[in-house]
């Protein structure tokens, strides 16, 4: 189920190309530059090392009001916040974010920091609940589908630094 619909990412962020071998005639989605598909191995490495860190509500988005206040960075209504600017102000180190969906069929994505900007209008428009995650930063963004953008670091945990 993982990774099985990479046609539902914005249309800034993949592509279709033609199988590498001429007698192959089938096609595959590929990132855009500056943009990675994960695979489900990344995928589940990267989930256990910053969502899982989180206490979750049964609805899978981060459970806020179990996080410790001295965590979260920022609260936003999503119309008041550009996430650009959230990526710059509070994942200063990162060089790239992983991007996480509420759906398992879209594949989870790398995205160069230096393309995510002009990326995330698209995102928005697509996606109604996703994380932003920075190994470097060690700062998870929530978009909901509430309408709130939310940036904390990670709660400390057995994992240590996470995996990217």
């Amino acid at each position: 189920m993982y990774g099985t619909r990479p046609d539902l990412l914005p249309r800034s962020m993949v592509r279709v190309v033609r199988a590498d071998q001429p007698w192959d005639r089938l096609l595959s989605w590929v990132g855009r530059p500056g943009v990675e598909l994960l695979d489900l191995d990344r995928h589940l490495r990267t989930e256990r090392a910053s969502l899982d860190r989180y206490p979750r509500d049964t609805d899978g988005t981060i459970e806020w009001a179990a996080v410790p206040p001295g965590l979260v960075l920022r609260t936003a209504d999503s119309e008041s916040v550009d996430l650009g600017v959230v990526v710059e102000h509070d994942m200063p180190a990162a060089r790239s974010v992983i991007l996480l969906w509420a759906s398992p069929a879209i594949p989870s994505v790398e995205l160069a920091v230096g393309s995510a900007a002009p990326r995330f209008v698209d995102i928005v428009e697509r996606a109604a609940e996703f994380w932003v995650y920075s190994p470097v930063d060690q700062v998870v963004v929530e978009y909901s589908f509430s309408g709130v953008v939310t940036a904390a670091r990670l709660p400390p945990g057995a994992d240590g630094p996470a995996a990217g």
